[in-house]
Parts: C-alpha cells; sequence; structure tokens
C-alpha cells in the first residue's frame, strides 16, 4: 500500500514554532528558563537537539485519521511533547546517562539537583499546554485530555519504578513478561495517550478515540523493542549515546531477557551470571555478554518481536491511511 499521507514539514513547524513560543512564554524564570532552553537547544539552534518528534506525528496522524488539521493539534503535540522529555530528563539521572541528542544531558551539564528541577518544571509545563484546548475545542475536551495526560503520567512512572526494580534485582522477577509489563507502561502508554488525543482533536466518537490509542500503545511496543536493540547493535551518530550502555550497566532490555528465558546452549545462565550484582558499569563484562547475544540469534528474535507488535499496530488501524501511514514511516 503505498504511503501518501505522512505528516508534512510545514505542520512540523508550525509545531516547533508553537513549543517554542510556549516555552519562551511560561519558562522565564532563571535558572529554569536557561536549563529548558538548553535541553531542548533553543540556546544553540546549531545543538540539532529535537529529536524525530515521534509523538507530535502520532498526534496529528491520528487527527487527520479522522479529518482535523495540523493547526488544531498544536497544543495537544507540545503537551505530549513535554511530557516524553519530562521523562527523558529522570531517565538520564536514573540511568546515569550524561549524553542526550550526542551533548551533555541536563543534569550531567548544571548538576544532579537542577536536573531533578528541571525535569519536574517540564512535566508542570506538559500540563500547562493544554490551557489553550479550552478556547479551540471545549472545556470538556481539554478536561478528558489533561486527565488522559495525567494518567500517561503515572503508567510512566509505573513503568519506570519496574525498570528499576528490575534492574536492582527486587520485586518481581526480570522474564519477558514482567518486562512486556514495564514497557507497556514506561513507553507504550504514553504513544497511546498521543493517538487517542490526536483523535479527540478532531472530535473522534469514543469508540475510534480507543481505537487510536490500541495502535498507539501497540507501536510503542515495537519501538520499545527496537530501542532496545539500538542501544545494544546501535552507533553513537544514531542514537546519541555511548555505544553498549545498557550492557555495561546489566539493563534487562528484550534481547536479554529473550536469552535468558530461552537459554539457549546455555547462553542465558552465562548471561544471567554476568548480569549479577550491582558493580560499577564494566565495557569489558558488556561486550563478552555482546558477544553471548550474537552468537544465540538474540538480534533477530528481538527485531521479529518489535516488527510482530508494528504489524499488529498496522492491522488496528486498517482503515485510517494515516495512521497506518505513521507507523510505516516511524517503525525502527
Amino acid at each position: 500500500m503505498p504511503v501518501t499521507r505522512a505528516v508534512d514539514e510545514r505542520a512540523l513547524e508550525l509545531f516547533e514554532q508553537h513549543l517554542t513560543r510556549f516555552l519562551a512564554t511560561n519558562a522565564r524564570r532563571e535558572p529554569v528558563a536557561a536549563q529548558i532552553a538548553y535541553h531542548f537547544g533553543l540556546d544553540d539552534p546549531s545543538a540539532a537537539r529535537q529529536g524525530k518528534r515521534v509523538r507530535p506525528r502520532l498526534v496529528m496522524g491520528a487527527a487527520a485519521a479522522y479529518g482535523a488539521r495540523a493547526e488544531r493539534t498544536l497544543a495537544a503535540c507540545t503537551a505530549i511533547e513535554l511530557l516524553h522529555n519530562y521523562s527523558l530528563l529522570h531517565d538520564d539521572i536514573e540511568d546515569g546517562d550524561e549524553l542526550r541528542h550526542g551533548r551533555r544531558a541536563l543534569w550531567a551539564q548544571y548538576g544532579l539537583e537542577h536536573g531533578i528541577n528541571g525535569g519536574d518544571a517540564v512535566g508542570a509545563l506538559a500540563q500547562l499546554a493544554l490551557e489553550p484546548v479550552i478556547d479551540t475545542h471545549g472545556a470538556e475536551i481539554a478536561f478528558v485530555m489533561s486527565m488522559d495526560l495525567a494518567r500517561a503520567n503515572l503508567r510512566l512512572c509505573e513503568g519506570q519504578a519496574l525498570d528499576l526494580a528490575l534492574a536492582q534485582g527486587r520485586g518481581a522477577q526480570a522474564t519477558l513478561d514482567t518486562y512486556l509489563e514495564m514497557i507497556d507502561g514506561k513507553t507504550a502508554a504514553l504513544f497511546g495517550c498521543a493517538a487517542a488525543m490526536g483523535a479527540a482533536c478532531a472530535s473522534a466518537a469514543a469508540e475510534e478515540v480507543e481505537r487510536s490509542r490500541d495502535v498507539g500503545r501497540l507501536f510503542g511496543l515495537g519501538f520499545q523493542i527496537a530501542d532496545d536493540v539500538a542501544g545494544i547493535w546501535g552507533t553513537t551518530q544514531a542514537t546519541g549515546k555511548a555505544p553498549g550502555g545498557d550492557l555495561a550497566r546489566r539493563k534487562k532490555t528484550y534481547p536479554v531477557l529473550w536469552v535468558i528465558d530461552r537459554d539457549p546452549d546455555g547462553a542465558g545462565r552465562e548471561i544471567a551470571r554476568a548480569y549479577q550484582g550491582t558493580a560499577d558499569p564494566d565495557p569489558a563484562a558488556a561486550q563478552r555478554v555482546r558477544d553471548v547475544l550474537d552468537s544465540c540469534g538474540a538480534y533477530a528474535a528481538s527485531r521479529a518481536a518489535a516488527d510482530t507488535y508494528f504489524e499488529e499496530a498496522l492491522d488496528r488501524a486498517l482503515g485510517t491511511p494515516s495512521l497506518r501511514d505513521f507507523v510505516v514511516l516511524n517503525r525502527t
């Protein structure tokens, strides 16, 4: 099926302008203003910290599926992108990542305390970004969107808490099932919220809003598994992070848990032993784990799992060309 309904660059430029104006108007007090400007690359246009804007693209794609123009989605796009960045700011701290989009993360640049506070500020801005919806779509839709965003925020935190517990060996056993439960909150919930809010921008019927949410959620599951693959086999140029960082931190991602669950030729037990303890990151040990993953088909199995979720998202989006196009163009 030809892809003909991609979000055009003009629409994305409108979003960028709206986001920039919103931040300039609502994040004015120092030092928070400078920190937020730094994180979003507004202090230096050459920093190229925009990212792919996948979630705003999904908002626009879902809205277009039910007849709404991109201009009617700008507040929702901004709220989704800000909540996403709020989670990134805290994730960088919790994971100890010092790089974000190829330069120092906010916490690494300004200090841990400012990193936490800056993340909280961006989270608050995400809710404030929905205020214009009252005028453009009505108070009822604005309220529904605000509650939807708050629920997605809670699911993000629940998923992150499970991720941390699995990494620390506390609580639930690290299996593929618990991993999928974790990413359903940590990643898929926000994609589901983005698609639902996009449909709401078009005043779509309740069942279509929920169908859009399903598309976003399924896409998000595939997206996170693909991101796990990139975290092991990707390059710094492609990911903006140091290569092999997930393995060095003993992060329990899909490829690792697939091998532990399946244990082909004892590889799972070998990786489980390598993942014992909470010592500082060990690049040499990470390379040994990478070699084991390479030897037992973890890459192919993980890519197949991601592609299965992408195909399920396409099936659920049947009859909504712009949603299907979003999945086709943004699957990784």
